[in-house]
């Protein structure tokens, strides 16, 4: 296999529905909206002293 055999399987991975033969319309455009979800920043936890942070920023400015 080496080193070929690697970058052929990645490219398979990332091109999922070009080496299957039939794929609804629905299953590949809810796999792309996936992987778009995958690129989303999570939002941050905060504490609740960070909350009155912004508070007081918000309302003194």
């Amino acid at each position: 296999m080496g080193a070929k055999g690697t970058v052929i399987m990645a490219k398979k991975i990332d091109n999922l529905f070009g080496s299957t033969r039939f794929v609804l319309p629905e299953q590949c455009e809810l796999y792309l909206q996936m992987k778009e979800d995958d690129k989303l920043v999570p939002m941050p936890i905060l504490e609740q002293d960070e909350f009155e942070t912004f508070d007081y920023l918000l309302r003194e400015y």
